[in-house]
């Protein structure tokens, strides 16, 4: 349930521990500027707290705090004990509420059934309150995704999505079927939800968070999700198709007119118009190379990160004004948000509104929002004290299971509207359900036509052909796709459809198309004449449909339409590269294409879009485009790195002899495309060949022999000239050049050469001779005088030739050195048992104080490698010192009872955020993206805020887990897993830079305990620096 994932936006810090939250419950302040260090801003934070310090209300007590625009009226719809914890509603065809709930929330039931239910609500009487509660399944584990069907309903319960069959219509499920699953559910707020049925009969459902979900039709064709993405499946569960890649926890949708469905998400950007097959960012996702991320509506946030629910509003029960509307729920903010929208030639353009709807109870949480039948908004709200997945303990006391609430929202102003009425249409004739085609609800007329389709069958199809003689363009277009529905629509009705005067008309035909090759072959003359329209929703359409069924023909009209578009348009401008991308993706297709005539503007918008298509046809066409162009260095490194990947050995030479004649005289540029070609290479899973070995060996050679003995003038970008140096010790390494040891000697040696060089060439001597080079390495590392950071990476290597001598050596630097060499002298001890004895002695000796085996690193390598009675040593050596949890919570309360906030921005603070913190974290677009952004973290308040930043493994999200890595030389790694690129894996590591692993490098990979986030910070961080980050935090909202 995505909501749960709660707070922040975020992660904290150089960690990742996803928080959620952000805004108040009301419209944010702006600041006010003021002199010095400090910017005075007005605050408020009372919605600020993972567990809620307010008392639990009634239901008519939390009422009174509501606050809606002048005209509008909540009332109270259900509650408890009636209804328990909502998750999602639906509404079906006969006005009845379906809503699933969960009192097992947030631990799963395990592998029996669990308590949780479906209930259907009724009101009977008419006074706007349910009165009729039937349980139509009440042996649930955590369902939430629903949607009601003529027969029973389809919903999610762990681990699968299930056809519940109500065969005698009294409201109870007789049976239930697997449609489609399993379904991941180690992440029990990241599921399955917000079904809805789409304009096409299909079953349109958010995947949720974290989990990965592997999943397979009937017909065999399987779909693998990982955290966020959008599918649909066939109402039989005969096929599964993802519809969107990417995004991070999808919890609502929405259909328009146009039939352009939305959704609401929690971690991009709120609102989002999905572009069928678009790709969409997520943590660690790469950019896609030729297309990039597909375009986004909002250029801002809502305040929070725990947004559900998603309502378009078609009715007419609300005034003009709230129409066409966008409505969302925040569980952290506690409010309903309004946006509108405009549109840039297809591109809609949303508008931020003032807050729908306030509440003054911090316990009131939103979960889901749907329109009714009658024109009303209806507001699941899971009452409760905590909503938070990962800030606090799922097992809490504090968790509310049996409180729950369902507001209805209606209008009883003075301007115009219209009450509407709710029908009974599973009663009504076909010819009242074809006037139902005219409904002013989107959602209304989509209940109408599942009726039809569902229960009238092919018995409707010449009624509702009859109908389009005389139907207005809203019954029109049901009326096709219920044609279509029924396989009843013919090329006569489709073609007269396609060429209609009404735009709407033609958009949707051309979608009916875009669902069947057959009808696509049979109309192909008129998809290319709508690519041509001057209204570019209808050109949008028919480039859709090119995009599904891949031919060579459709490339130029697509290019074509993509060169002029205007750049505002960037909806279109996507969907038209999309096209020639996925067309491009198809072998016949890509086989034709070197073969056919292009234009240069052709040829390069080709080339972009096949960066992104993974196969050495389009990596050759690259190459051969590479090769015949002066091209820019960005562009240049990205077909490198397609072309690295995936073109023939012989072509990969060709791309060597291109570089070195092109650059012979820029040893850096060489260097850098060096770099990205081998990684390209990496992730093809092969051995660079002879000719790669060999340039890069001079490469190599070039740079190690170039460092002066004595210090040389600063460079102008000394970071960058440090980096090329690593990378050159690298390739020695990789290599084994013995003949650059003796510059990787010297190298060592230079006290004044940075760190970062020095050891990496430590790490070359070890891989190229290390029996020779350890007694160098030693020296050093036995040097007090000597950088910590450059004698702990000599600790880390030394300990890779683990002997009597060298454990003795490691065990008596660690007395006396700084903390962050004893960590990493513990931590290399502490990866054998035999090491472990020394550590052990150590420990004994008092040389070292034992709470650094409390360090997570430590901590983990000794768990993996301890003997058992190694492991009673260690207890006992805990249980004598200070326990580690009351000190560290001694600590994190002084901080919280200490600190000040100025309520300004803390420029210091923010001083500290970058030096430590920016490197994973983005605020107002600035940092890295390892971790979530913190836009709105300052929402928080300082309470958890601290404990957090001092804590940061007390609550850990499955998304965030690092990973300990062994390869097969048995080094150690840790990181943060981010994506695969072919055969390597890519982490993050503690600084938040990414390092990719061959997969045929690695021995073990073992999920940790813990997160990324160092959890150093109590250590490292001076107090009087940690109250400035602080302050600085408490600032971004």
């Amino acid at each position: 349930m995505k909501l749960f994932h709660l707070t922040g936006k975020a992660i904290l810090l150089p960690a990742v521990l996803i928080l959620f939250g952000q805004g108040c419950g009301l419209p944010r302040q702006k600041a006010a500027k003021s002199s010095g260090n400090v910017i005075k801003i007005h605050k408020k934070d009372i919605y600020a707290e993972h567990v809620r310090t307010s008392e639990f209300q009634t239901p008519e007590q939390e009422k009174l705090g509501f606050k809606l625009p002048p005209g509008f009226e909540i009332t109270l719809f259900a509650s408890e004990p009636d209804i328990t914890k909502p998750m999602n509603m639906e509404f079906d065809d006969r006005g009845r509420l379906w809503v699933t709930q969960s009192s097992e929330y947030p631990i799963a039931a395990g592998t029996s059934d669990g308590r949780d239910r479906i209930t259907i609500l009724e009101d009977k009487n008419g006074d706007g309150k349910a009165d009729t509660f039937t349980h139509f399944d009440d042996n649930l584990n955590i369902p939430i995704g629903i949607m009601p069907v003529s027969d029973g309903a389809i919903a999610y319960s762990i681990p699968n999505l299930y056809y519940f069959k109500d065969g005698d219509h009294d409201g109870k499920s007789d049976s239930k079927k697997v449609l489609v699953g399993g379904f991941g559910h180690k992440d029990t707020h990241g599921m399955v939800n917000n079904i809805i049925r789409g304009y096409d009969g299909w079953l349109h459902v958010c995947h949720g968070f974290s989990n990965t979900s592997n999943i397979a039709g009937t017909d065999g064709d399987s779909v693998k999700m990982t955290s966020g993405n959008t599918f649909r499946v066939k109402m039989d569960g005969s096929r599964v198709e993802q519809t969107t890649f990417g995004r991070v926890n999808p919890f609502g949708y929405a259909y328009d007119e146009k039939g352009y469905l939305f959704s609401v998400d929690c971690h991009t950007k709120p609102i989002t118009q999905l572009i069928f097959g678009g790709d969409y960012p997520h943590f660690g996702k790469k950019v896609p190379a030729g297309l990039g991320f597909a375009p986004e509506m909002m250029s801002y946030e809502l305040g929070s990160t725990a947004l559900a629910g998603l309502v378009y509003y078609t009715g007419t029960h609300f005034p003009e004004q709230y129409r066409n509307s966008f409505f969302t729920g925040d569980v952290v903010t506690c409010r309903i948000d309004r946006n509108t929208m405009t549109y840039q030639g297809t591109t809609p353009v949303s508008k931020k509104e003032e807050p729908f709807l306030l509440s003054k109870d911090p316990w009131f949480r939103p979960v889901d929002v749907k329109l009714g039948p009658d024109g009303a908004l209806y507001i699941a709200d899971f009452y409760n004290r905590i909503i938070g997945h990962y800030e606090v303990a799922l097992n809490h006391p504090g968790r509310d299971r049996v409180s729950g609430r369902i507001w209805k929202i209606t209008y009883k102003g003075d301007q115009p509207h219209t009450n509407m009425t709710v029908t009974d249409w599973s009663k009504a004739s076909l010819e009242q359900l074809l006037s139902g085609l005219n409904h002013p609800q989107i959602n209304t007329r989509m209940k109408v036509a599942d009726r039809i389709v569902d229960s009238w069958k092919g018995k409707a199809a010449e009624p509702v052909k009859a109908m389009l003689a005389m139907a207005d363009p809203t019954a029109y277009i049901h009326g096709l796709w219920i044609l279509h529905r029924l396989n009843a629509l013919d090329n006569t009705t489709l073609e007269k459809a396609l060429t209609h005067n009404n735009a709407l008309i033609q958009i949707h035909a051309l979608r009916i198309v875009g669902e069947n090759k057959a009808s696509f072959e049979k109309h192909k003359a008129s998809v290319d004449h709508a690519l041509k329209s001057r209204d570019p929703f209808i050109q949008r359409s028919a480039a859709e449909v090119l995009t599904r069924f891949p031919n060579a023909e459709n490339l130029a009209p697509l290019m074509e339409l993509f060169e002029k578009t205007d750049s505002l348009d960037t909806h279109l401008r996507y969907t038209a590269l999309l096209g020639v991308r996925n067309n491009l993706r198809n072998p016949g297709v890509m086989w034709r294409v070197p073969a056919m005539a292009w234009n240069e503007p052709q040829l390069a918008l080709l080339t972009r879009a096949m960066l992104d298509v993974p196969s050495s046809a389009a990596a050759a066409f690259v190459l051969d485009y590479t090769r015949n162009h002066d091209l820019p260095s960005k562009t240049l490194v990205k077909n490198l790195e397609q072309i690295g990947r995936y073109v023939l050995p012989y072509q990969l030479d060709q791309a060597i002899d291109l570089i070195n004649n092109k650059f012979a005289n820029e040893p850096e540029t060489q260097l850098s495309l060096y770099k990205t070609i081998r990684a390209g290479v990496k992730q093809s899973g092969a051995e660079p060949g002879q000719k790669m070995r060999d340039w890069g060996s001079k490469l190599a050679t070039s740079f190690l022999s170039s460092i002066p003995d004595k210090r040389e003038k600063p460079a102008k970008n000394s970071a960058l000239l440090a980096s090329q140096r690593v990378l050159a010790a690298d390739i020695a390494a990789e290599y084994r050049l013995k003949s650059s040891e003796p510059d990787l000697q010297r190298i060592l040696k230079l006290s004044w050469l940075e760190s970062a060089v020095r050891g990496a060439a430590a790490g070359a001597l070890m891989r190229i001779d290390p029996d020779t080079n350890e007694k160098l390495l030693a020296e050093l590392f036995n040097d007090p005088a000597e950088l910590p950071e450059l004698r702990e990476k000599l600790a880390e290597l030394i300990g890779r030739q683990p002997s009597p001598t060298v454990f003795e050596m490691l065990k008596k630097q660690m007395a006396g050195g700084a903390r962050n060499l004893q960590v990493a002298i513990a931590t290399v001890l502490a990866n054998t048992s035999e090491g472990i004895t020394y550590l052990l002695n150590a420990f004994k000796e008092e040389e070292v104080n034992v709470e650094i085996a409390n360090e997570i690193p430590v901590k983990e390598r000794f768990a993996i490698n301890a003997k058992s009675d190694q492991q009673k040593q260690m207890d006992k050596f805990l249980a004598a010192g200070a326990d580690e949890r009351v000190v560290r919570q001694k600590l994190i309360d002084e901080r919280i009872a200490t600190f000040t906030p100025t309520g300004g921005v803390n420029v210091p603070g923010k001083a500290v955020f970058v030096q430590n913190c920016s490197a994973c974290h983005q605020i107002q677009g600035s940092g890295g993206m390892v971790g979530p952004q913190l836009d709105g973290i300052g929402n928080w308040g300082h309470k958890a805020l601290t404990q957090k930043i001092l804590d940061p493994n007390r609550n850990i999200t499955e998304a965030f887990r690092t990973y300990n890595i062994t390869l097969k030389d048995d080094k150690t790694l840790t990181g943060l897993y981010r994506r695969a690129e072919g055969e390597t894996l890519v982490f993050a590591d503690l600084t938040g830079q990414e390092f990719a692993v061959a997969k045929n490098e690695m021995k073990e990979y073992r999920a940790s305990k813990y997160t990324l986030m160092p959890d150093q910070f109590r250590n490292i961080i001076a107090e009087k620096d940690f109250y400035a980050l602080l302050d600085y935090l408490l600032s971004v909202k």
